[in-house]
């Protein structure tokens, strides 16, 4: 639908909203059957001895030993685009390692009446949350479904539409389970199964009432720890980043594409849902765009990392510019053999159009320049070696932010040519106890303002949801980074939620569904 570029006024239809994650608001880690997930290791085994014993189903059957180790966490290459107008995100260390955990998180678990009213209040039309597969599959295999969590997603799924808000659910976000990865997790070709079990029982349990899924979140970012201490499950990278990270890629994009496919062909016809993927963009600007090498580079930037995604479900086939890398760099190391997993004319046919809408998830954007021969000697991740840009978060005004979310979607639109697009995720990080509510409303003014463009260039997007719904734990950041519109104490035990002073700015933008 066209709009005016002067109009103010979103859609009819439009859904606005705001969202969260399982791992990263329900606590209850291990309440009511739910059994650990990757995320619980990793908290509870940070800076420890554990050994873990991975069995990696590859050419050959490799078995390797992975000592924790207790090292500073930083930033996970683009996550979450953490340094926006704040502290370059390169920069920020934790000298406090790993102090916190998901144990308790904002205790949405317990406290799904309070949050429903809440919601309600807030006036939202829709509310993506995420289903632990911890807690409906507690022992892996879907012979053995955990009731209670079954029972805990049915209420909250019922009281959502009982107060009028549309439920939007995604099956995976970042948290395998502990029994999984005890084989591999996302690199083993069994997952696959695992998952495709999993999904049913979702769409057998909630998919009567769930009408808006996602399969997978962020996939390029999810395949982050198989080749990084910094992400879960944190392997180490000088050994197993540019291959195993990539093959996490290969098999949780084939896990979500089956997924798609089984829900159409099982499910779409009785429960009329879509089934959504996830992407997580990031706009890259050349730190000299008047020089070509920047440029390429930047490009280059987009390609590898979501643009990568978005092409297998255009092409079933990687950009020729990130194998043509990815070769190059391989040479220059010595390696014998490819890295990038190709997928068969049959895995092709699966992953090609795997969609019915693209969830798109943004924060930010970067400016980019190539590295030097000597930053790529002394860089000891293999797979940022392909990249071969060095990103510079402290160098981007909040114009070439909005500016990149709007590049952004027409990129989306592009290479998927016309695809329905819902934003699952946009969001202001503020620092623990300062009021950053000016700048925040300021962020998220000119981020729709470009999303009223981009309706006005006719890209299909088809809502909106603000991250997040209350604060969360931000992973490898813990409670230190607050994109919550409700704050929550997390000194706290009873986890109270209070009213930030941008409350009713998103208040008035969802009831009135007019960006004023």
């Amino acid at each position: 639908m066209a709009l005016n570029a002067k109009c103010v006024t979103f859609p009819k239809h439009f859904l606005l909203g705001t969202a969260t994650s399982a791992v990263q608001v329900e606590g209850a880690w291990n309440e009511d059957g739910k059994t650990p997930s990757m995320w619980d290791d990793y908290f509870h085994n940070s800076g420890g001895n554990k050994t873990y014993r991975y069995y990696l189903d590859m050419d050959t059957s490799l078995i390797e030993q992975y000592k924790c180790k207790g090292v500073q966490p930083r930033l996970v290459d683009e996550y979450k685009g953490m340094a926006v107008y704040e502290v370059p995100a390169s920069k920020v260390i934790d000298e406090e390692y790993f102090n916190f955990n998901a144990d308790i998180a904002a205790d949405t678990y317990h406290k799904l009446d309070t949050d429903i009213q809440l919601l309600k209040d807030l006036g939202v039309q829709a509310y993506r949350f995420s289903i632990s597969p911890t807690r409906v599959i507690p022992d892996l295999h879907d012979h053995l479904p955990g009731q209670k969590g079954i029972d805990y997603y049915n209420k909250l799924i019922d009281k959502l539409i009982e107060n009028g808000i549309t439920p939007m659910a995604t099956l995976f976000y970042y948290d395998c389970s502990s029994d999984g990865n005890t084989f591999g997790g996302l690199l083993h070709s069994h997952i696959r199964t695992l998952f495709e079990g999993y999904a049913r029982l979702c769409f057998e349990n909630f998919g009567d009432r769930v009408k808006y899924w996602t399969t997978s979140a962020d996939l390029h970012i999810v395949a982050e720890g198989y080749g990084s201490e910094h992400f879960v499950p944190g392997f180490q990278e000088h050994q197993f980043s540019g291959f195993l990270d990539y093959m996490a890629i290969h098999n949780i994009l084939l896990s979500a594409s089956n997924a798609y496919r089984m829900y159409n062909k099982e499910f779409k016809a009785k429960q009329q849902g879509e089934v959504s993927i996830a992407i997580n963009g990031t706009w890259f600007y050349p730190k000299d765009p008047n020089n070509p090498e920047h440029r390429r580079i930047a490009k280059l930037a987009r390609l590898s990392t979501f643009g990568m995604i978005l092409h297998l479900l255009a092409k079933g086939e990687y950009p020729k510019e990130v194998v043509e890398a990815v070769e190059k760099n391989s040479k220059r190391e010595g390696f014998k053999t490819g890295r990038l997993p190709k997928f068969t004319e049959q895995e092709k046919e699966v992953v090609v159009g795997a969609f019915d809408f693209i969830v798109f998830n943004y924060y930010s954007s970067i400016k980019v320049r190539p590295l030097t021969e000597e930053e790529l000697i002394n860089e000891p991740n293999h797979k940022r070696r392909d990249r071969g840009y060095f990103m510079e978060f402290d160098n981007i005004c909040p114009a070439e932010v909005y500016d990149g979310f709007l590049n952004c979607l027409k990129y989306v639109d592009e290479v998927l040519k016309q695809p329905k697009i819902f934003i699952g995720e946009n969001g202001f990080p503020e620092n623990d106890d300062v009021d950053n509510s000016d700048k925040k409303v300021a962020y998220h003014t000119g981020i729709l303002d470009k999303l009223l463009e981009a309706l006005d260039q006719n890209i299909n997007v088809i809502g909106y949801c603000v991250w997040s719904f209350v604060d969360t734990l931000e992973f490898t950041f813990g409670y230190k980074k607050k994109f919550g519109i409700y704050a929550v104490d997390f000194e706290d035990k009873s986890r109270p939620r209070s009213k930030k002073n941008s409350f009713s700015f998103f208040q008035r933008l969802f009831k009135t569904k007019q960006l004023n």
